[in-house]
C-alpha cells in the first residue's frame, strides 16, 4: 500500500533531485519508518524533506558532491535523532514554549502574506504546521536554556581556568609600521613593475642614508597614510599580508625592510615599535574568565544531556529503508549532471 499524502508527493520530488538516490516513491511508503526514538518514529517522508532541505543549505545549486549523499543522509539522520531526544527531554520536563512570542511570529506570517493569493489558499494547512514548528523550536530553546542555568562558577574554578587557558587572555604582540607604497596595477606589464622595483630600491637607500621617511612618503606613497607620513599606527598580527608581516617579523624598531612586491604595488615598510605579547593579569581580566567559564560548562552541560539522552533512550534505525533509499532501482538512468529533470 502506498501513500498518496502530501509527503508521498514530496518523496518523490526530492527523490528525483538527489544525485545518487535512484529509489522512487512507489518503492518506499513516505510514512515508513527510518528510525525509531523511544516511541516516536522518524518516516522516509520527513527524512527526505530533510536531506533536500539541508542539500539546498550547504551544498552549491543544492548538488551534492558525488559519493557523499550517504554520509549526508547520516549526518542529517542523527540530528533528528537527537532532535526528537531533546524534545521528548523538553516534555518530560514539562517545560513550555513562549506562546507569546510564537502569536506574534505567526502574526507577523499573516501580515507578511496577507496579499499572496497562494498564501490565502493554504492558510488553513499551514498555520498548525507552522505553529507546531515553532512550538517545538520555542520547546528546545526552554531545555537548552535550562541545562546551562548552572551555579556560577567560584573565583578558585575560574583562578585555574584562567591558569589553564593562558591563550585566551594573552593581549596579542603588535607592531607599529610605517608604509610607502608605490602603487601599480596588478595587470601591468612586467617592465612597470621592475621600474617601481628599481624606485623602490633607490628610497630605501636614501632612508638608511638619514632622509625623512614622512617627507617621502608625502611625496611618492600612493596609500591613504601617506598624509599622516605613512604612519599605519598600531597593527594586530594578521591585519598585514603574510609576506609584509613576515619582512616586519624580521626588522628591529627602525629598520627598513627591503622593497616588496605586493598586489597593490611596491612596498617599502619601516618597523617603528613592537609591544610583545603579554599575559593580563587575573585581576584584570576575572570576570572575563568567569563568562568564559561559565559559557563552557553550560556547552559541557547541554553536550553531556545529549550523550546520556542517547544512552537511555532506545533508538533503533532502520538498514534496509536507508539501503533502498540510497540504491539506485534497477534500471534507474545516470543522474543529469545538470540536475534537470527529464
Amino acid at each position: 500500500m502506498h501513500s498518496k499524502d502530501p509527503f508521498s508527493l514530496i518523496l518523490g520530488a526530492a527523490l528525483l533531485l538527489f544525485t545518487a538516490m535512484g529509489a522512487t516513491a512507489a518503492e518506499i511508503d513516505a510514512s515508513h519508518p527510518v528510525a525509531t526514538v523511544g516511541t516516536q518514529t522518524i518516516t522516509a517522508g520527513a527524512f527526505v524533506q530533510q536531506v533536500r532541505q539541508g542539500m539546498r543549505q550547504r551544498f552549491y545549486h543544492g548538488k551534492i558532491p558525488e559519493g557523499e549523499l550517504e554520509q549526508f543522509g547520516d549526518e542529517v539522520l542523527q540530528g533528528m535523532i537527537d532532535r526528537a531526544l531533546l524534545l521528548q527531554e523538553a516534555k518530560k520536563r514539562q517545560l513550555q514554549p513562549d506562546h507569546k512570542a510564537i502569536e506574534a511570529q505567526l502574526a507577523g506570517y499573516e501580515e507578511q502574506y496577507a496579499q499572496s493569493e497562494r498564501w490565502q489558499q493554504e492558510r488553513a494547512a499551514r498555520l498548525p504546521q507552522l505553529r507546531a514548528q515553532l512550538e517545538e523550536q520555542g520547546l528546545l530553546k526552554a531545555l537548552e536554556a535550562e541545562v546551562r542555568q548552572l551555579p556560577p562558577p567560584t573565583e578558585p574554578q575560574v583562578r585555574d581556568y584562567y591558569r589553564q587557558h593562558p591563550d585566551k587572555f594573552t593581549t596579542p604582540q603588535k607592531v607599529r609600521v610605517s608604509l610607502i607604497l608605490l602603487k601599480v596595477d596588478p595587470s601591468s606589464p612586467t617592465a612597470l613593475w621592475q621600474g617601481a622595483m628599481e624606485e623602490g630600491r633607490g628610497l630605501v637607500e636614501k632612508l638608511r642614508q638619514g632622509d625623512d621617511f614622512a617627507t617621502l612618503a608625502a611625496l611618492h606613497s600612493g596609500d591613504a597614510s601617506a598624509e599622516n607620513g605613512g604612519d599605519l599606527g598600531y597593527l594586530h598580527q594578521g591585519m598585514l599580508a603574510p609576506e609584509a608581516q613576515q619582512a616586519i617579523d624580521g626588522l628591529k624598531p627602525g629598520e627598513i625592510a627591503e622593497p616588496l612586491r605586493l598586489l597593490q604595488g611596491v612596498a617599502i615598510f619601516r618597523l617603528d615599535d613592537r609591544i610583545a605579547e603579554r599575559l593580563n593579569p587575573f585581576e584584570r581580566v576575572k570576570d572575563r574568565a568567569g563568562e568564559l567559564l561559565a559559557r563552557d560548562n553550560g556547552d559541557g552541560a547541554w553536550r553531556t544531556l545529549a550523550t546520556a539522552l542517547r544512552q537511555q533512550t532506545p533508538v533503533a534505525i532502520d538498514q534496509q529503508t536507508l539501503k533502498t533509499l540510497f540504491t539506485p532501482a534497477e534500471g534507474t538512468p545516470p543522474p543529469r549532471q545538470d540536475g534537470a529533470e527529464k
